[in-house]
């Protein structure tokens, strides 16, 4: 006998098995997002340094140093944008993980459910089967009897 909620437990591992991969989905764009992010940071902290270089120099070249004061500030300008995905995409995580604990709740209520039915299929099998053997063996005390004769 199967499981009589048994569409319904697939449907919710389905369900789980989505958010799940959601979630994963989410994580992965999570630590792209950082990784780009440190990027930016890197590369701005290369451009000051090559600033302070310019700088250090006996004669200051202007163009140079002005273009990459600017590139720093664009990094910095993307890295902050990058900041603040993160902290967007860090609700809809948060979000995720939510639903995904509610599903995974959700199988695990019907796989306590088809667990205590199987368990209760099989002590009524072993329920039956010891009824059967008593009975056979109540057959057999009969039949082992000495019969009276009737006249």
């Amino acid at each position: 006998m199967t499981f009589r909620l048994a569409a319904l437990q697939r449907y919710r591992e389905h369900l789980r098995d989505v958010l799940r991969q959601q979630l994963a989905d989410l994580l992965s764009r999570d630590a792209a997002l950082t990784r780009q992010r440190d990027d930016c940071l890197e590369r701005r902290a290369e451009m000051l340094r090559q600033m302070r270089d310019l700088q250090q120099r006996p004669t200051l070249e202007i163009d140079a140093a002005a273009l990459r004061r600017y590139h720093a500030s664009q990094l910095t300008a993307e890295a902050r944008r990058l900041e603040v995905e993160r902290q967007q995409l860090a609700g809809l995580i948060a979000a995720c993980r939510q639903r995904l604990i509610l599903a995974d709740q959700g199988v695990k209520v019907l796989e306590k459910l088809a667990d205590r039915q199987r368990e209760e299929i099989e002590r009524s099998r072993e329920h039956k089967e010891a009824r059967e053997r008593e009975e056979a063996w109540q057959a057999g005390q009969f039949a082992s009897l000495p019969r009276r004769e009737t006249h």
